[in-house]
């Protein structure tokens, strides 16, 4: 369950969710730009995950991640979070 997302940032800045039940990095991923029921979108590669832990994960956000407002989602295990608006910034 997503709790909070950091404000919006440009390619190249950081992004941070804070929640629970978040699993680990080899369990999930970070989806950005998908509708509100979580489908479609950018998924976020391994090598942006700066670290997760089970309530807290930070990531640098891709170069090629799609600028503007949209959903962002976390998927654990094939289980899929609550979103959270969040904006990728110029």
């Amino acid at each position: 369950m997503l709790v909070k997302v950091s404000d919006p940032a440009p390619r190249g800045g950081t992004l941070t969710i804070q929640g629970r039940y978040l699993g680990g990095a080899n369990q999930g991923v970070i989806r950005l730009g998908a509708d509100e029921n979580g489908k479609g979108g950018y998924v976020f590669p391994a090598s942006a995950i700066k670290s997760w832990t089970d309530s807290e994960i930070v990531a640098t956000i891709p170069t090629d991640a799609p600028v503007g407002g949209s959903w962002l989602f976390v998927e654990v295990s094939g289980k899929q979070s609550t979103g959270l608006p969040f904006s990728v910034t110029r």
